[in-house]
């Protein structure tokens, strides 16, 4: 969700999505769909929740680290 909030220069992304089971959810930020995120994986017993923290920090640091080596403007004056 980070490179995406770099991306777009913003959190304030809202989109509706349908999963394949037939749910539709709405989420008004980009932040929101990763909390809730979180909160699936934990309420499903997939991770326990410092684990989905942890991923989270690293998922920051990861985009930090891409945002300032890649996909950086190109220099036409050559």
């Amino acid at each position: 969700m980070k490179t995406l909030q770099q991306f777009f220069g913003t959190d304030a992304i809202a989109w509706t999505d349908t999963n394949n089971a037939g749910l539709t959810r709405s989420f008004s930020s980009l932040s929101q769909a990763i909390d809730e995120i979180v909160d699936a994986r934990v309420w499903s017993g997939i991770h326990f929740r410092t684990a989905d923290e942890q991923g989270q920090r690293i998922g920051r640091s990861v985009a930090r680290y891409r945002q300032g080596r890649y996909f950086r403007p190109v220099d036409d004056s050559e």
